[in-house]
């Protein structure tokens, strides 16, 4: 399974990443708005939901642990790869946040953010909903979820070493989509393009250590 989400070549990546650009635009165009109004009108606030959507802080503590961890000799023989591909993956996947955030800039579901001049601009308070790519402010930073991309992105690169555990990674996933679409905090498609370009970030930091290793003199 998981090798199906790692193509190795071109026309499965375009094959890949062109399914999913087609299920970001279908989620942006037909679903997110009736989506967000039916998430407000559920009220939902429950602690465990809270705790859902904050699981990018699990998988951060667990790889800044592994890379840690490799300071020590005997560690490091065993996860040296994992913690480079990890230190890789966190580059990756936070200048992908940064640059598509400020790309697309698109305005959230709901009002929480307080401004100079009131609230952000939002779905279900204002009936706002639209992108405004280039534009500064956290008021158009919804696209793509940060959580979601941060997320996937370690989980799958934790998952491609420690495969063992891929329950445990699949639900880090499933719970951060839980959690931040149960409580309006994103709309799907920023969750499902957080969740794609989470995947990127892992894929090109499995494809480069190869270069990084020749250049740094590592063995794994």
């Amino acid at each position: 399974m998981l090798k199906h989400l790692f193509p190795s070549s071109p026309k499965g990546a375009l094959l890949l990443y062109g399914l999913l650009l087609a299920l970001v635009l279908i989620s942006v165009h037909f679903i997110d708005r009736q989506l967000a109004d039916l998430m407000h009108a559920q009220e939902l606030s429950h602690p465990g939901l809270k705790l859902l959507s904050k699981m990018p802080l699990l998988l951060e503590f667990l790889a800044g642990l592994t890379i840690f961890a490799c300071i020590s000799e005997r560690f490091r023989a065993r996860f040296q790869a994992l913690a480079l591909e990890l230190v890789l993956t966190l580059i990756f996947a936070f200048s992908i946040r940064w640059v598509a955030k400020w790309s697309f800039g698109r305005t959230w579901p709901e009002s929480w953010i307080t401004l100079g001049d009131g609230h952000n601009p939002s779905w279900v308070a204002d009936r706002i909903e639209a992108f405004h790519p280039f534009a500064q402010g956290l008021a158009y930073d919804s696209f793509p979820s940060g959580h979601a991309l941060l997320t996937f992105a370690l989980a799958f690169t934790f998952w491609r070493h420690i495969p063992k555990l891929m329950l445990l990674w699949i639900g880090c996933m499933l719970a951060v989509i839980a959690g931040q679409l149960s409580l309006n905090y994103h709309y799907l498609g920023d969750l499902l393009a957080g969740a794609s370009f989470g995947l990127l970030a892992s894929q090109l930091a499995l494809t480069l250590p190869p270069w990084f290793k020749g250049r740094m003199g590592i063995s794994t």
